[in-house]
């Protein structure tokens, strides 16, 4: 690789991130033998109680603040330790009160955020097309977890970006699969099924997202092999997953591991195999390969993002609620991650202001506004917020039937639909909520056609929750309309919300023109492109607002630009805006949404005769409001 900046297909790339930092590589494969250097709280973790940990730089705060939080929510605040990786960091760890662990030998110096991959149309992101910020990232938090090892701890290690939702320290003191292995792991799978009928997923790719460790010698010997492994690699895009998984796989003699399971009937196949075993009653303990015993942390209490975000499998009747779900699977990198752990209620940084309340002088989360996950306002009013009713859907048959063509049509109707809320939020100065997303195609980096599901899911499209980055693309709305410039779907359902918001919202009826020789009574009233009928009408006896439909933005200001109500709810998405009456306003709105309803995504299966890859992309952005003016009146009679 080079050095300094060059641009690749739009992408700003520090190419100085392609070489590796061999006197940083020296420094982690020693620390821990100075005490001098080390600083924090290390010393005083309990032998007797497992250590919760984590491993934070600069980039990731937010994640870090949100992931103490959690933890500190559920009543976990004792050997509790965060391996700070800069000064920055330490800094923000004293500031907040959070223990940490600080080692000068353990330093990240790379300047970018190192992620698994490149951000996806995020052109002014500065990022690595290789992995060796990746591979130092794992580097260093190998070392640390040998530290800790090594001082005799139980550690349980998950990414910044996982969020415990229950206290897991009576699971991991009892179930046979803790207290058995060296090593219990999450794993990519995607099917509770499978899992159950191989005894763990032991096909899937092993996903280090969430390690349990017991300071035994095999484990010691792999952790270490794995912080060798990953300064010294050659390999350009191999990251510490990767090379988790082939330790763990193939011997040291290039044999593969036995997968010899443990804890029943034991039977020996190749890992490959594994996954066909129907009858076997042993725990999800394997042998896996340098003597450790593995163990698959199950898929109901430790779920990754497809599971947990898309199909939903925590839900299913009988379901345990899972300990963690760690942001995998999604499409918008930190953003997509938080914008996700936002919509199921559990970012815990937001303050009062963020639902509504009147900011205080003191208002924020230090350390976390440079990544957007929290509101700032120095305005002394409180918030107020403009969202679809609860019937106000897309049309019932675009999303009750799986298949590209009722998905990409979907789409456009909330691509539409955020437009208008954004545009109507302008006008009337409040923030707009996004509606719930239903998807019909799942959206994956692999083939998902023709039948728009993604090969070995326990669920199948359509999804009536999708998470908002499976139909945009979150960095250019934030870097559109600002960092916290909207509200995720299911903000109203937040115990955080001032109590009796939507019982008290007033409703904004949209009028259209009644349809020529129309005789049957009806008020004409009724959104174009609804769901009839879907749910049930709000509770509460609010004011009912009467607005032309496809209104310029003087009309929804004449109509309700003096309400009170601190939630007015729109009875139609794609009626629910048309232009703005002045034309350099409606130039500047157009730009913001044409960069923020940017947005892409791939379709793809097999071509014509099962040879090469067909693929439909999405998504469009909607047409410019300015376009729109002088026509409003017309759209309203077009609607029906």
């Amino acid at each position: 690789g080079g050095v300094g900046v060059t641009v690749v297909n739009g992408l700003e790339v520090d190419a100085s991130t392609h070489r590796r930092d061999e006197e940083a590589a020296a420094r982690i494969a020693r620390s821990g033998a100075d005490a001098e250097k080390v600083s924090g709280h290390a010393s005083r973790l309990d032998l007797a109680a497992p250590v919760f940990a984590t491993f934070v730089s600069d980039g990731f705060h937010e994640f870090m603040l949100n992931w103490h939080a959690r933890l500190s929510a559920l009543g976990v605040t004792e050997n509790v330790i965060v391996a700070a990786l800069d000064e920055a960091t330490v800094r923000l760890c004293e500031s907040e009160g959070i223990p940490y662990h600080s080692d000068s030998d353990l330093r990240y110096t790379f300047d970018v955020v190192a992620t698994g991959g490149q951000p996806l149309h995020d052109p002014t992101a500065k990022v690595t097309m290789e992995g060796k910020a990746f591979q130092q990232i794992g580097a260093l938090k190998a070392a640390f977890l040998l530290f800790l090892l090594n001082r005799g701890h139980e550690v349980l290690v998950s990414d910044v970006d996982v969020a415990w939702l229950r206290d897991p320290r009576g699971w991991f003191a009892s179930d046979p699969v803790a207290r058995g292995a060296d090593v219990a792991v999450s794993t990519d799978c995607l099917s509770v099924a499978e899992e159950r009928r191989a005894r763990g997923c032991w096909h899937m790719q092993f996903n280090t997202g969430v390690l349990w460790l017991r300071p035994t010698d095999a484990t010691k010997a792999l952790v270490a092999e794995w912080r060798d492994a990953l300064l010294e690699t050659e390999d350009k895009f191999e990251h510490d997953q990767d090379i988790f998984n082939r330790l763990l796989r193939t011997e040291r003699d290039g044999r593969k591991a036995a997968f010899q399971l443990v804890g029943g009937e034991e039977e020996t196949l190749g890992s490959e195999e594994l996954s066909a075993t129907s009858s076997s009653t042993a725990l999800p303990l394997a042998r896996a390969s340098r003597g450790v015993t593995l163990g698959a942390l199950p898929l109901t209490l430790f779920a990754g993002g497809h599971v947990y975000f898309v199909q939903r499998l925590h839900e299913r009747p009988g379901a345990p609620e899972p300990f963690a779900v760690h942001t995998t699977y999604q499409f918008s990198q930190q953003r997509g991650k938080r914008q996700r752990l936002r919509e199921i209620g559990a970012w815990a940084i937001d303050p009062p202001e963020y639902y509504g309340a009147a900011p205080s002088m003191t208002s924020g989360v230090p350390g976390a506004a440079a990544g957007g996950g929290i509101v700032k306002s120095s305005s002394p009013r409180s918030l107020k917020f403009i969202a679809l009713g609860p019937e106000a859907g897309p049309p019932t048959a675009l999303v009750s039937v799986a298949g590209i063509e009722n998905h990409l049509s979907a789409a456009a109707w909330y691509r539409l639909t955020v437009r208008n809320l954004f545009a109507a939020g302008q006008a009337l100065g409040r923030v707009p909520i996004f509606p719930r997303v239903a998807c019909a195609c799942d959206r994956y980096w692999g083939n998902v056609l023709p039948t728009c599901a993604i090969p070995g899911a326990d669920a199948k499209p359509p999804f009536d929750k999708c998470p908002s980055d499976h139909v945009f693309n979150l960095p250019n709305l934030e870097r559109a309309f600002g960092a916290n410039a909207w509200r995720e779907w299911s903000f109203l359902e937040n115990p955080n919300v001032p109590s009796g918001m939507e019982r008290n919202a007033a409703r904004v009826e949209f009028a259209f023109e009644d349809e020529p020789n129309q005789d049957d009574g009806s008020s004409g009233s009724q959104k174009p492109g609804s769901s009839s009928g879907s749910e049930s009408s709000l509770s509460g006896s609010g004011r009912v607002l009467t607005v032309p439909a496809f209104p310029t933005d003087a009309e929804l200001i004449a109509a309700a630009g003096d309400a009170e109500e601190a939630l007015l709810l729109l009875s139609s998405g794609p009626g629910a805006f048309c232009a703005f009456a002045s034309d350099e306003a409606g130039a500047a709105f157009d730009a913001k949404a044409s960069e923020g309803l940017r947005a892409e995504s791939h379709f793809c299966g097999a071509g014509p005769g099962g040879a090469g890859r067909r693929c439909e992309i999405g998504f469009g952005v909607p047409r410019g409001t300015v376009k729109e003016r002088g026509k409003c009146a017309e759209m309203r009679r077009r609607a029906y």
